[in-house]
């Protein structure tokens, strides 16, 4: 009787611990959902105080859009790669099934295996992350290049050359520091979603290692 009633309480144990992880993960994925709306909003919001204009106007070399184009792109990704982990949170997910078809605990490669299903995809996302702050470093480069090429074409130095100097000049340092900018804000906005879905996967990974989810 007291063999049965351990056996009762491990599983009890596993349903109550399968059962956290599918409410973490769901709970996570409507999370990516508020705050990627919150995010639209405040993009909305900038675009209505004319910020987007002005990103435009102050970095002709474009960075800036591409590093919030990568941003865009990633989010999404991030908002899909939530949704599968919320899937596979679930007993009759894909992993847990072919966890146990790849004999589980018993094969030594079936870890392997899983780990990389939960984690190889975050690899790519975390280096498109890494891109935006080197993108935003690239930025400040072309920026301080084209404060360079402007003092160096500069041969006169009456007043009125000086002033448009100077004004040429800004316009090198608006490029250096709206990408660093950019590059900053995306890399922390990525890097947080990529933080919350690598816990995740650990915690997926872990229930289906476990039996959890088996």
């Amino acid at each position: 009787m007291k063999a049965l009633l351990d056996v009762a309480i491990r599983r009890g144990g596993g349903t109550v611990a399968a059962s956290g992880t599918r409410t973490l993960a769901q709970g996570l994925f409507w999370a990516w959902v508020l705050h990627t709306a919150l995010a639209l909003f405040v993009g909305w919001q900038v675009a209505r105080a004319g910020g987007w204009t002005l990103l435009v106007e102050r970095d002709p070399s474009r960075i800036s859009l591409l590093i919030v184009a990568l941003a865009l792109a990633v989010t999404a990704w991030c908002g899909r790669r939530a949704w599968r982990l919320a899937r596979e949170a679930a007993p009759d997910g894909e992993w847990a099934r072919l966890w146990r078809l790849e004999g589980g605990g018993a094969d030594p490669q079936a870890a392997q295996r899983l780990a990389e299903r939960s984690h190889g995809p975050h690899e790519t996302a975390w280096w498109f992350a890494a891109s935006a702050i080197k993108l935003g470093l690239l930025g400040t480069v072309v920026g301080f290049i084209v404060m360079a090429s402007r003092l160096a074409a500069s041969q006169v130095f009456e007043l009125a050359e000086v002033q448009l100097l100077l004004k040429q000049m800004t316009e090198g340092m608006a490029i250096a520091l709206y990408t660093t900018l950019v590059g900053l804000v995306a890399n922390l906005w990525l890097g947080l979603q990529l933080l919350l879905l690598d816990r995740l996967a650990d915690r997926v990974a872990a229930s289906i290692a476990g039996g959890e989810l088996g």
